[in-house]
């Protein structure tokens, strides 16, 4: 297939996973990869076109994902403007690939340089989910040893001093992330957030902080690796075949609608998320100090 024919298939959702299309793309790295970082460039420049609800449009979403598969560090530079796009775009755009899937991403484009990431997360116009993502990829990047376990600490310990919307849920991912890497140099700093109402119960319990720390700081490092291992995208077609906006073989039970399904389905309806964050902010304002 042509690498002209085979982007402008992989540019229109019809339901169907272009199986086909993607094995071609694997096939052509070095021909596609220019063709699929235009496609990327091409929605940067007028993404509220590509955000229609109405639109048809797939080239960003396959693009996005082939590219993280080939850990293509000339697509990380707009990969990180098209997710430091103001507001709901990027969620309109790439709907819940911006939560599962850009945090594996990142990390995959970055080619260990973790400055563009960085300055996501600090982007206080970017839409929080996709900030909470550049949180996540940092945590894996210490995985992978592109940053040291004192940076990543102090680094998010100054993350809390940002005054973040009350309805944002920055500080409750950010909070999330300091459990991964085991909480015990900043168990201060989240005391103090829980009772100054800066994170949410309801998405991480202060209770959870001291549990975790009657073990060990290596068996909680392991669960961080484990879950990135689980996330990597060295399967495209294990990765994104289920999803839910995909018709699934007769039979098949990937087709179901699962809570795994529908949380990878970027065709789904976007409006959950601002749901969850006006659930976040009512917690919030009822949780301003926590129960001692």
């Amino acid at each position: 297939m042509e690498i002209n024919e085979l982007i402008k298939s992989l540019e229109i959702y019809d339901e169907n996973y272009k199986r086909d299309e993607i094995e071609a793309a694997l096939a052509q790295r070095e021909e596609i990869t220019p063709h699929l970082i235009s496609v990327l460039e091409k929605v940067l420049q007028d993404p509220e076109k590509y955000a229609d609800r109405d639109s048809d449009y797939w080239g960003h979403i396959y693009a996005f994902m082939i590219l993280g598969h080939f850990c293509e560090t000339k697509a990380h530079d707009v990969i990180v403007d098209l997710f430091s796009l103001p507001d709901d775009l990027p969620s309109d755009l790439f709907g819940d690939s911006l939560t599962v899937d850009l945090p594996i991403v990142l990390l995959r484009t970055c080619g260990g340089n973790i400055e563009r990431i960085k300055e996501l997360i600090l982007n206080e116009s970017a839409y929080d989910y996709c900030r909470g993502s550049g949180l996540e990829a940092l945590s894996y990047a210490l995985i992978e040893g592109y940053i040291t376990r004192e940076e990543i600490l102090s680094f998010y310990q100054e993350l809390f001093s940002l005054e973040e919307p009350p309805q944002s849920a920055f500080h409750d991912i950010l909070a999330t992330c300091v459990y991964d890497i085991y909480p015990e140099e900043l168990m201060e700093t989240i005391e103090k957030a829980y009772d100054e109402g800066l994170v949410n119960p309801g998405h991480i319990r202060y209770e959870d902080f001291t549990e975790v720390l009657k073990s060990s700081k290596e068996k909680c490092l392991d669960r961080l690796k484990a879950e990135l291992q689980k996330r990597q995208l060295d399967n495209l077609h294990e990765r994104m075949s289920w999803w839910a906006c995909f018709k699934q073989p007769q039979g098949s039970l990937s087709g179901n609608s699962s809570v795994k399904s529908l949380k990878n389905s970027p065709k789904l309806d976007k409006r959950h998320k601002k749901s969850k964050r006006k659930q976040s902010k009512a917690s919030k304002k009822g949780n301003r100090k926590r129960k001692k």
